[in-house]
């Protein structure tokens, strides 16, 4: 129990989801947010906490990491709490959502210029991208990605 402490890291790292995705901190009142380890944060359920297993386990899932001055929020994060999310999110037609699911870069359309976004399929967060001036840099796990049909 000692690695899941909420530290002060996490109060800014709220500050920051909300800043940046518009995501109310009050959505997360329910869960125990910690740092796993510096600059690595993951998400329970408090309840599961106080479950004891004689091996080594994992609480959660990760779900944001720092980046220099900033964050990223994880896949499994985006997936669960993005259809919250109110500023920094480009939604995708079917066109886009299907090259995006298959690990494709997008050109940018938005103007959204830096840093994380949220892309969605209607009201569908799929994952997210690294925007820059020419593209979304897809940030979706090569796991979690759909093959392609030949």
């Amino acid at each position: 129990m000692q690695s899941k402490r909420q530290t002060n890291s996490v109060e800014q790292l709220l500050q920051a989801i909300e800043t940046r995705f518009g995501i109310k901190r009050d959505n997360f009142k329910d869960f125990l947010i910690y740092e796993r380890k510096k600059g690595e944060f993951w998400i329970t359920t408090r309840e599961a906490i106080e479950f004891e297993f004689n091996a080594p386990v994992r609480y959660g899932f990760k779900f944001a990491q720092t980046f220099g001055k900033g964050f990223r929020l994880s896949t499994a994060a985006i997936q669960t709490f993005g259809h919250l999310a109110t500023s920094n999110t480009v939604e995708v037609n079917k066109d886009e959502m299907e090259e995006f699911i298959r690990g494709k870069d997008l050109k940018n359309r938005w103007g959204i210029y830096e840093g994380q976004v949220i892309v969605k399929y209607g009201r569908f967060p799929l994952g997210s991208a690294i925007a820059s001036k020419e593209k979304l840099k897809n940030q979706v796990p090569v796991a979690r990605r759909i093959k392609a049909h030949k």
